[in-house]
This record gives structure tokens, C-alpha cells and sequence, in this order.
């Protein structure tokens, strides 16, 4: 124990351990006993704290992390650590308080500054989080939690100018972002710039978002635009992902009775049906005309 206490190196290497193996209890037991003879160790008392957050025992890891502003009040990380576990208890106030302690004590972090914004917002002082927000993305603007979380507090506020003016500002400091460019699509779609939605899942696609939403909603839009060719083609890559799935089937069987491919369309029509006929309302509803004729219905009722 002598050697731990001087070198907390080794204090660290001993607790990373026990997190590699998931053994909160055991890490704290051993922590305990190491408290029992150094009572002022900072680094014990947070460590300790962490292993109780992992835990979700918020109460314990509280006073932990106290115990360590006790034995260091300077101690940025706990002071950083308290204000997590404050929010998981919903006392945001008490959250800001800690999270804006570590703001005088070192340079401003990104991550103080998005939390302390978080808790104004979660108190419905929207604009002050909108202030911590924008300094979180002046400190780090690749700080995507920032821009995001700026985002989505102007499409709560129904402000899609100012979203789609600031996702904007994101893609252009960050173009391989995929929840940006899903927000991105979110925010045009709403404002009924259609082709501008439809380039922002297209996008999302191509940087890996392979979501069943994310293909639905690029296949509806390219069918608006009057690209059916395109939105089969988009629903059978989906399908590639998501085989056997009604509303993939009941979108293709649309699109090729559209296209006078009857075959096709009555392959996949028969195909949904198998798969999951409640979903045929996806059919009365993106292609009513389809729905309606004679040609459908007698495949419907086989």
C-alpha cells in the first residue's frame, strides 16, 4: 500500500484494471481500504466515485466526489465528475454551479461549457443555453455535440431558418458528419426543400448510415421528386439490409405498378403481403392510385 500511495501511476493502472474486468465492487472495496489509511487521497476519492456513477449509485458517487473537492479544491476533474452525477439527480442548478467552478480554475473547456447549457435548457433558460452553446463551439468548433445541440434547440423552438443556418455552418467545418447530415435532411424536409432533403440522406447513406428510416425517407422524397427509377433503386439496396421487411415491399410493389412493371410490382406486392399485410396502409397512402385499382385489389385479396 506504501508503494501505491506514492506513485498514483500505479493507482491508476490497478483501477483500470478492475474496469477492464467489470469489477465495480471489487474496485470499490479496494479503494476503500486504501482510504481507510490515506483519508486525503483525491485521486482515490474520484476514482471511487466513478466506480459508484458506473453503478448508477449517484448518491454515493456524490459524496465521493466531495470527499475529493475536500481533499483538493482545485481538483478539476471531481468538480467535473460532481456536476455529471448532479444532472443524473436533476439538480441542475447545483450542476451549473460545479460545472462553472472548473471555469476559473483552468482554461474553459468545451465540455463544461456544453454541460453548463445542457442544465440551463433542461430549465427551460433557452436562451442562456444557447450562449454556453455557442462557446462551446468557439472553444472546439469540431465539437459536434455543440452544433448539434444548437440545432436541435432552434428546431424545438420551430426557428428551421436558424437550424438549417447552423447545421449549415457544422457541415462546412465537418463534411464526413453523418448526424449532421441527418439533420441536415430532418430540417429541409420540414421547410419542403425536397431536393435539398433528399441530398442530406443521400449523403448519410454514403458516410455509412444504413438506418431503414434514413432509406424510407430518401425513397419517399425521390418518388416526389418524380425519380422512381432512383427510389427503386435506393429500396432495393435497402432490402440488401433489411430482407424481408413489408415497408420496403409495399414501396417497390408502388413505384413498379407507377412504372407499368406489373410483374415486379406484383412480385413484391405478394412479398409485403407475406411479410406483413398491416403495412398496407403504406400503399393507400404513398400510392392511392395504386391502391384503388382492380389490377391491386385482386392481388390483395388472393
Amino acid at each position: 500500500m506504501r508503494k501505491i500511495r506514492e506513485d498514483y501511476a500505479s493507482l491508476y493502472n490497478i483501477i483500470y484494471c478492475f474496469d477492464f474486468l467489470d469489477q465495480n465492487e471489487a474496485a470499490i472495496t479496494f479503494l476503500n481500504h486504501y482510504l481507510d489509511s490515506n483519508p486525503y487521497c483525491e485521486v482515490a476519492w474520484h476514482q471511487l466515485g466513478r466506480q459508484y456513477y458506473e453503478m448508477k449509485d449517484f448518491i454515493r458517487a456524490l459524496s465521493a466526489y466531495d470527499f475529493a473537492i475536500i481533499s483538493d479544491d482545485t481538483f478539476v476533474g471531481a468538480y467535473l465528475e460532481k456536476g455529471k452525477v448532479l444532472e443524473k439527480l436533476k439538480r441542475y442548478n447545483e450542476a451549473i454551479e460545479n460545472y462553472s467552478i472548473t471555469l476559473t480554475l483552468d482554461d474553459p473547456t468545451s465540455f463544461a461549457l456544453l454541460r453548463i447549457g445542457s442544465c440551463h435548457e433542461k430549465l427551460g433558460q433557452e436562451e442562456l443555453a444557447v450562449q454556453y452553446y455557442y462557446k462551446a463551439v468557439h472553444e472546439d468548433p469540431l465539437l459536434d455535440k455543440g452544433w448539434i445541440a444548437i440545432t436541435k434547440l432552434y428546431v424545438k423552438q420551430k426557428n428551421a431558418q436558424k437550424a438549417l443556418y447552423y447545421i449549415n455552418k457544422a457541415i462546412n467545418i465537418d463534411s464526413e458528419n453523418v448526424i449532421y447530415w441527418k439533420l441536415y435532411a430532418k430540417i429541409n424536409h420540414r421547410l419542403n426543400l425536397l431536393e435539398e432533403a433528399e441530398r442530406g440522406y443521400k449523403r448519410a447513406i454514403e458516410l455509412g448510415n444504413y438506418e431503414l428510416e434514413t432509406w424510407l425517407l430518401r425513397s419517399d422524397l425521390l418518388t416526389q421528386l418524380g425519380e422512381p427509377e432512383a427510389a427503386s433503386f435506393n429500396l432495393i439496396q435497402a432490402a440488401e439490409f433489411y430482407p424481408e421487411h413489408a415497408e420496403i415491399e409495399f414501396r417497390l410493389a408502388g413505384i413498379y405498378y407507377t412504372l407499368l412493371e406489373t410483374e415486379k410490382a406484383s412480385y413484391h406486392l405478394k412479398n409485403a403481403m407475406r411479410f406483413d399485410a398491416e403495412h398496407i396502409i403504406i400503399l393507400e397512402e404513398l400510392f392511392p392510385e395504386v391502391y384503388d385499382s382492380l389490377l391491386v385489389n385482386s392481388v390483395i385479396r388472393r
